[in-house]
């Protein structure tokens, strides 16, 4: 009798059986929304599955994803080092052979630091510590050149065996340390952007010189001020 009534209920409403497969729906979604809250997801696995379909899906993706950018980050920022001193020697000869002071120094490389040695009868008058404009200027070229490294700086200043003469300066060790101090600031006025310590040796450096040079040679390369680049990176 049942059946005989839901099959008159049929043919009176077609649409009835849209009803009962709604309720199906409903029931199925419930119980997979129970198996679903029973279960734990894995989400290493799950991860693994998403990246593996993002390689096949998307192929140039995972390339992009296997560069290592913090390497690529590092390489970008620029790392101050010192420069080699092999290297600034010839940068240094080729820049200083354009001014007719500069061009006359000597330019040494020794273990750990790069010397540029500046004459100076042609700097300085004798027993004095100022300088002539066409020395300024060059050394406001020097340290235009020494702008462009981070190598450390200093500045030592020597002289002969001669006993100084002069009233502004009792000793050849207060002579050398001004000249020293000179070309200090003239060197930061040009440009070098480090700290610069400046020295006066005098003349207890004047052994140093190689006997078989004659005396008259030696006092001449003992007057000089010392310009020294270093392997260390500056302060």
């Amino acid at each position: 009798m049942a059946e005989e009534a839901l099959v008159e209920e049929t043919k009176s409403d077609p649409n009835s059986w849209m009803i009962i497969f709604a309720d199906l729906l409903a029931l199925l979604l419930t119980f997979f929304v129970l198996m679903f809250s029973m279960s734990s997801v894995q989400v290493q696995q799950w991860q693994a599955m998403i990246t593996s379909l993002s390689e096949n899906l998307n192929p140039e993706r995972a390339m992009i994803q296997d560069i290592d950018w913090n390497k690529i980050d590092e390489a970008l920022v620029f790392e101050e080092t010192a420069l080699s001193l092999d290297y600034l020697k010839n940068i240094f000869e080729e820049k200083l052979s354009h001014d007719p002071i500069l061009t006359r120094s000597t330019v040494t490389v020794l273990d750990d630091r790069l010397a540029i040695s500046l004459p100076a009868d042609l700097i300085f008058e004798l027993g004095q510590a100022e300088l002539a404009p066409d020395a300024r200027s060059a050394m406001l070229e020097l340290g235009e050149a020494l702008r462009s490294i981070d190598n450390e700086v200093m500045v030592v200043g020597h002289s002969d065996l001669e006993p100084i003469s002069g009233r502004f300066y009792p000793t050849n060790w207060e002579l050398s340390l001004v000249r020293a101090l000179s070309i200090s600031k003239l060197i930061k006025s040009g440009g070098y952007r480090g700290k610069i310590e400046a020295f006066g040796n005098g003349s207890s450096r004047f052994g140093d010189l190689d006997d078989s040079i004659p005396l008259d040679q030696r006092y001449h390369l003992a007057r000089r001020v010392d310009v020294i680049v270093l392997q260390k990176k500056k302060e």
